[in-house]
């Protein structure tokens, strides 16, 4: 009994390391904008001849169950997918790189949403958590659609233009310009998680990474059950003997 109770914290100890998200599985039933709301723009990417009039920008609210375990989760994500749009169904969590193959694009990525999604809360009023939550928004579409080498918001070939978005756009094009010429780094502890549907909208967002002294425990913990199973099993391969 002790084994298997080692064994099954083992399991969850490891459920709880990186590459065990790449196997999770969400069910999203709900999805919606976050607090405070959104603003609207016009979208244009030229490759594709794509225009989307009056688009709500902005931060998002996705809340669903982890499968199969069916423990409640919430998630606050930025859309990466204009192509498609945004509803409830089953969601896999690969690795964003799986989805971001340019290394440069994923690091500025990571470096925009670490640095500028923490500002919605900090911010001093309803109107400045809209803006500041439609430039992180408006920030991730030019990262991965620009590829002019060029970011900015009213030139090449992602653009948004009108809407009650002007203030968010300008935060938007500095945003990019301190990504561009590295002032913005990813922060310390931070990375992108990945909500991704072949036929639905895909999401990023911001989650944590453990900190190295929590992994070290982990694998202390790991050497200790190995410890423990390698020992049962000698003990249970010695034959009982009767006088």
């Amino acid at each position: 009994m002790k084994i298997l109770a080692k064994a099954a914290a083992t399991a969850a100890l490891l459920a709880m390391m990186p590459g065990a998200a790449n196997a999770a599985t969400i069910m999203i039933n709900s999805t919606g904008f976050d607090t405070p709301g959104y603003r609207t723009g016009k979208i244009t990417y030229s490759p594709t001849n794509l225009t989307l009039n009056s688009v709500g920008i902005g931060r998002l609210k996705l809340s669903g169950q982890a499968l199969p375990s069916m423990t409640a989760v919430q998630y606050l994500t930025y859309c990466v997918d204009i192509f498609h749009t945004l509803g409830g169904g089953t969601f896999t969590m690969p690795s964003l790189s799986t989805y971001v193959t340019n290394p440069l694009k994923l690091n500025q990525l990571t470096a925009l949403v670490s640095n500028a999604d923490p500002l919605i809360a900090t911010a001093p009023n309803a109107a400045a958590k809209k803006d500041i939550s439609a430039a992180v928004q408006m920030g991730v579409w030019e990262i991965l659609y620009e590829a002019s080498g060029t970011y900015n918001l009213g030139t090449g070939d992602f653009r948004i233009v009108n809407g009650d978005s002007a203030n968010a756009r300008t935060l938007a094009n500095g945003w990019l310009t301190n990504v561009a010429n590295n002032s913005w780094a990813p922060v310390a502890g931070k990375k992108l998680g990945f909500l991704y549907n072949q036929s639905n909208q895909s999401q990023i967002f911001l989650t944590a990474v453990p900190e190295p002294e929590t992994w070290a425990m982990l694998l202390l913990g790991f050497g200790f059950v190995g410890a423990a199973f390698r020992s049962s099993k000698r003990r249970r391969a010695t034959p009982v003997v009767f006088a």
